[in-house]
């Protein structure tokens, strides 16, 4: 009763709901998917899209577990993501290596990547999918390795960003995408914000979560609640309402007051990276890497903790690793999931819940450093509700027995268990009321009606099947005690030397030397289309083999080898080809210069969603130059003439907008577009010798620095300047007026 009447305390949290105002920060959105229909996951990505943040500043990023089909599905789940962000069916990536959680050959997988802006309702917004396919050899469910591994991709390529430390050929591509793609160091991020595929936020929710961790920089992790959106689907999602809200309101409201809220759920909650003050790596260390990552689940704790309870576990390692930071609980930002509507599904589902909270429990109870001391500490707590949980079933029993013995007047009238009964549940009335919740009385007394299936018939079918798990053939225990073997059957050997590492600022420097190199010798590329250069790892049992998709990653995904290396151009697999001409035919001299290296959507070689008219030919590289835009070297002002990339088909323009091909180009060279025909040649042309400019060539000038320049930021004062600059040797003072006006036309075009 102690611990009730101080949960009914802990969420007698009062006051107006105040809006903190809008935040800045980077944040990753994380959508793990796996079976779910078209629907659950178009609404999960457009409410994302549809955040009251920032666009440059979110990143949908969506990992698909597997190629699989879903009950109820006509398509695979990554191609129903696909096709809701508008990505050609045609397009398609060569498949990545990188190193899955998983025993044995599970260890290798493979991946692709897909990148673009995703249009919703006026927000422009960036996203990256990744689509773990596995091995060619994987005919059951290829490439599914679980939420865990779908977590541990994240956290690991975040971790090596962070360490500037090697690559996996898939983390490279993400690298490339995410940085001279999309146009952001993966560096600047700051927060991952988790979502299941199957629930949807409300437009303030991240804000408020942000700000929460902004507030208070010791916060590590915060969720917010988690409501029903289909409340009267059937009779088992009515009774889920109020467990709902009271697990939020009491238990976590409760914890939140500690800093230490026990669950954080994957379906909502937002992670801190890295701290505020000396960046130090928070989620994405090695120590909770390490731990999180163990490969081997081979006893049923750890099946529990990281097959089961995989949110809740990390959670508990956050609280393990980093004792002195919080985990809290933030009432005001508000989500919506999809729960069960039958009771196979919502029995399979709280089996999971209940066991895994018994095996976290134990876990936290036996950390060293929780909040309080004795009596007065978490730890007190987190043993009453193991307790709890365990006995559950009991007091269904009890209560059946005093009824019972009332009725059969064999016994006085239980006063002091309905007294207790009475003060639990009311308490908890006393909370909706007091906040104004009064719906949750007709969901309370739903509840109550239901309270055998919840204290009784989930937790003893829970605890009976406790030990189902399909266990797979890879590995056979006989016997017990000292006699207990271990038979391995026979599977593929899995070496960490199988999959090439490096960093991404080598894998960047020999890309630049390598274009250097061809353009001192001869300033021309004149070798056939079939042939290919050596390969910078050795052949893979594992490599895809197939004559579209062949390849090498280093060299498909380098930066100044030609298109026609790169395999998402070549003319057999892919719409982005402009040319018939064959692969066994020579292709005529053709110029050969560096790509701009952070040209942001220019679709350059190892992009697979830039625009097709995005590369900008440059005679000489250019450094990267950080404008504090997402779109990189290029300010805002620029977007406009690239409105074609994401007009119709948000993946990139794809035909009928392309700009006739710049002469010396060949068949298989992207085409120069409007805006780097119209642009590239005056962005590094000296001061002019004129004394008395036209109109016209002021108006070129300033179009040409506006298209260069962050309109955030920039003046019509700077802006004169610069053209003065421009014109040292004229006297523009009496042509301030026309220049104001110039400006002003150039920004109405925008």
């Amino acid at each position: 009763m102690g611990s009730v009447g101080l949960k009914f305390l802990a969420a007698l949290q009062f006051g107006s709901k105040r809006s903190p105002e809008l935040q800045d920060k980077f944040v990753l959105c994380q959508v793990p998917c796996y079976t779910e229909g078209e629907d659950s996951l178009r609404r999960t990505i457009d409410s994302l899209a549809a955040l009251n943040y920032d666009d440059k500043r979110k990143l949908i990023f969506i990992i698909c577990d597997g190629n699989i089909i879903g009950s109820g599905n006509d398509r695979t789940t990554p191609r129903i993501v696909l096709d809701i962000l508008g990505i050609d069916p045609k397009l398609d990536p060569e498949p990545l290596l990188f190193k899955s959680v998983g025993e044995g050959s599970k260890a290798l997988n493979y991946g692709k990547v897909y990148s673009g802006l995703y249009e919703f309702e006026g927000h422009v917004v960036p996203y990256m999918v990744i689509v773990k396919v596995g091995k060619p050899t994987e005919r059951s469910k290829p490439g599914n390795r679980g939420k865990r591994d779908s977590q541990i991709l994240l956290l690991h390529y975040l971790n090596r960003v962070h360490f500037d430390a090697p690559m996996s050929p898939l983390e490279l591509e993400i690298y490339h995408q995410m940085r001279n793609v999309i146009g952001i160091d993966p560096a600047f991020y700051e927060y991952i914000f988790t979502i299941d595929a199957d629930t949807t936020v409300t437009p303030d929710a991240l804000n408020r979560l942000v700000a929460t961790t902004s507030d208070d920089s010791s916060i590590i992790g915060v969720c917010g609640e988690t409501k029903l959106q289909n409340e009267e689907g059937s009779w088992w999602t009515m009774i889920q309402v109020y467990e709902y809200y009271i697990s939020h309101h009491l238990s976590k409201a409760f914890e939140s007051l500690f800093g230490s809220v026990t669950c954080l759920p994957g379906c909502f909650t937002l992670y801190r990276i890295r701290t505020a003050d000396k960046g130090r790596p928070i989620i994405i260390s090695n120590r909770i890497i390490d731990e999180y990552a163990e490969p081997n689940v081979d006893t049923l704790h750890k099946k529990n903790l990281f097959s089961l309870g995989e949110d809740r576990f990390l959670t508990t390692l956050l609280m393990k690793h980093f004792p002195t930071f919080k985990t809290k609980f933030c009432p005001d930002a508000l989500a919506h999931t999809v729960a069960p509507e039958s009771w196979r599904i919502l029995f399979s589902q709280r089996r999971r819940w209940i066991n895994s909270t018994v095996h976290n429990l134990c876990e936290l109870v036996l950390l060293p450093e929780l909040f309080g001391f004795c009596c007065f500490s978490m730890r007190i707590f987190v043993f009453i509700d193991l307790i709890g949980t365990l006995i559950l079933p009991a007091t269904v029993v009890y209560l059946i027995y005093l009824i019972v013995l009332v009725s059969t007047h064999q016994a006085a009238f239980p006063t002091i268990a309905i007294i207790m009964i009475a003060v639990t549940y009311g308490l908890q009335a006393v909370i909706f009321i007091l906040k104004r919740e009064f719906m949750l009385l007709g969901w309370m007394v739903v509840y109550i009606a239901s309270y055998p299936v919840y204290s009784f018939f989930l937790p003893v079918y829970s605890f009976w099947c406790m030990d189902e798990f399909g266990w797979g053939n890879t590995r056979l225990v006989v016997g017990e005690g000292k006699d207990k073997k271990v038979i391995i059957n026979e599977d593929e050997k899995f070496d960490d030397s199988m999959i090439p590492l490096k960093k991404f600022s080598e894998y960047e420097a020999e890309a630049w030397e390598t274009g250097s190199r061809h353009s001192e010798e001869t300033g021309y590329s004149s070798k056939p289309q079939s042939r290919r250069p050596p390969r910078s790892r050795p052949e893979s049992p594992h490599t895809y083999q197939q004559a579209s998709q062949s390849g090498d990653y280093y060299r498909d995904t380098n930066l100044t080898y030609n298109n026609n290396s790169n395999p998402n151009v070549r003319q057999g697999g892919s719409q982005l080809s402009h040319s018939n001409v064959s692969h066994s035919q020579p292709m005529q001299p053709q110029f050969s210069a560096p790509q701009l290296p952070f040209m942001p959507f220019g679709g350059g070689p190892g992009s697979v969603n830039g625009s097709d008219y995005g590369g900008m030919p440059m005679a000489v590289p250019m450094p990267y130059q950080n404008t504090g835009s997402m779109y990189g070297m290029m300010g805002p002002g620029m977007m406009p003439m690239m409105s074609n990339m994401y007009t119709g088909s948000v993946h990139g323009s794809q035909s009928g907008f392309a700009p006739p091909a710049a002469p010396g180009l060949g068949g298989g060279q992207r085409p120069v577009s409007n805006f780097s025909l119209a642009t590239t040649a005056n962005l590094f042309a000296g001061p002019s010798t004129s004394t008395n400019p036209s109109d016209d060539e002021l108006f070129s000038a300033l179009r040409n620095y506006l298209s260069t320049q962050d309109l955030m930021t920039v003046t019509k004062k700077t802006a004169r300047e610069a053209i003065m600059a421009r014109f040292p040797k004229a006297d523009l003072t009496s042509r301030k007026d026309f220049l104001n006006q110039s400006i002003d036309a150039i920004l109405s075009e925008s």
